[in-house]
């Protein structure tokens, strides 16, 4: 098992290939901006306005 990680969703323990394709297009999709929240620089999808560490805190009950 191989262990990635991205801003989209946070880790990821792949072990199919078919996994790592998931891996690799999400990051095609994903550029560069600035996350909403923590105003950090992240490699997110066009779509999200969030990177996973925020969006997980949200989900958790902090005051972002």
């Amino acid at each position: 098992m191989t262990i990635y990680w991205d801003d989209n969703y946070g880790e990821y323990e792949i072990e199919s290939q078919e996994d790592i394709d998931f891996y690799h297009e999400t990051q095609k999709q994903s550029v560069w901006k600035k996350c909403q929240d923590c105003g950090r620089r992240v490699k997110i999808k066009r779509d999200y306005a969030i990177c996973n560490s925020c969006a997980t805190k949200r989900e958790r009950g902090w005051d972002i």
